[in-house]
Parts: C-alpha cells; sequence; structure tokens
C-alpha cells in the first residue's frame, strides 16, 4: 500500500510542465437506496477545486448534482436511466445519461465494464452529444473479499467521445479504497484526462479524487 500512495504523490509532479495543464480535487458523495429488489436510486453531489490552473490557486470551478435510476436485469447485468445538472460559472447544463453495465469476477478480481451516452443541454451554448466506455479492475488487498475495514484498490480506464466537436478523451484513474461498514466506503486516488487526442493531445488534467459511497 505504501508503493501504491508513492506513485499517486509523484504522478501530479509530470504533468505541471506539460501544455494546458491543470490540477485540481474532485470531492464527491454518493448516496443510494434500494426503492426495490432489483432497482436502485442514486443521487450523488460533486464538486470542483481548481488547484493549478498556470499557477497555484485554489478556485471552485463547478457543482455536479445527479439522480440515477438502477435497474438490475440479471446478477451480472444492470441499465442506467439519469439526470445531471451541473453549475459553474459560466452557465448551467442539464445531461441526461443512459449507461448498460456488467460486472465478472476472476477468482479476488472484479472487473466491471460501463458503456454509456449522453445528451448535453447547456443554457448559453449549443447542444452536445458523447459516448463513453469505461472498464475498472478491483482487487481486495488481504482474502477474497473486501471485507469491513479493509482495503482494495481500483484502477479505471475510460475513453470520452464527444460526436459535435469529435474529440476524443482518455481517463485513467488509479484508486485506494477502505471498507468504512457494511453500509458505506471512502475512495481516493488520481483521475488522469488527456484530451484533443485527435489532433494535438495537448490538454491535460489531473484531478485528486475522494469519493464517499453510502447505502441507505
Amino acid at each position: 500500500m505504501r508503493k501504491f500512495l508513492f506513485v499517486l504523490l509523484l504522478i501530479p509532479l509530470q504533468f505541471f510542465s506539460q501544455s494546458d495543464t491543470n490540477f485540481g480535487w474532485l470531492p464527491k458523495i454518493n448516496l443510494s437506496s434500494r426503492i426495490a429488489s432489483e432497482i436502485k436510486w442514486v443521487n450523488s453531489i460533486e464538486v470542483r477545486e481548481v488547484l493549478f490552473d498556470e499557477e497555484y490557486q485554489f478556485t471552485h470551478n463547478l457543482l455536479d448534482v445527479s439522480s440515477i435510476v438502477s435497474f438490475k436485469t440479471n446478477l451480472n447485468q444492470s441499465f442506467n436511466i439519469g439526470y445531471i445538472v451541473r453549475f459553474d460559472k459560466k452557465e448551467t447544463v442539464h445531461r441526461f445519461v443512459q449507461q448498460y453495465n456488467f460486472i465478472g469476477n476472476i477468482n479476488s478480481l472484479k472487473l466491471a465494464h460501463r458503456l454509456g451516452f449522453e445528451q448535453h443541454f447547456p443554457s448559453k451554448s449549443k447542444s452536445f452529444y458523447r459516448a463513453r466506455y469505461r472498464a475498472t479492475l478491483q482487487k481486495p488487498l488481504n482474502g477474497e473479499k473486501v471485507d469491513v475495514k479493509e482495503f482494495y484498490v481500483k484502477l479505471g480506464n475510460e475513453y470520452v467521445y464527444n460526436f459535435t466537436d469529435e474529440n476524443l478523451e482518455i481517463r485513467v484513474s488509479p484508486y485506494l479504497g477502505y471498507r468504512l461498514s457494511e453500509k458505506d466506503k471512502l475512495e481516493f486516488g488520481l483521475e488522469y484526462r488527456g484530451s484533443s487526442l485527435v489532433d494535438e493531445f495537448n490538454k491535460h488534467r489531473l484531478w485528486l479524487r475522494t469519493t464517499w459511497y453510502i447505502s441507505l
């Protein structure tokens, strides 16, 4: 675990020398509750704080509020339908999302896939549409499963394509998680975002993520 934390601390340093680079913090609270045996309601609040953009600073950037309903179709698959509203400095963005999730297990490894489509409707600019694919790999640091008061590691890789400006973005995110109780867990780590892949690949974003998952 010490080696994992050491890597998380070193990664931000190499990006400050890149063009169009910033670094920030993404704290998030995720609340979920089961409204039926196969239906789950998930609500979240996420804040974006910019810590570095050409110079060191601490600036509030935006707020995301989401509400998603998840329908479980069988043991390993589910469909999500939801709505996200984003409040930033310039405008309000309304987003509708549709997602398909598939989870597989290989011994102690949990591999999750998510394919999603989004429709964005900003209040002051033109609409745009995106497709996303994300794969995450999770492994407990002790034993075959994550028990209460135990740590786990998770590695995520996501690709986001904007159909409107034909831009492809890649996201890579290593996390360290801790199971606080049967009802909640905490994850923290880094999320790197590289965009403008189709043209110059010259936009780099690095976020420190902290997420608290709570099951009601």
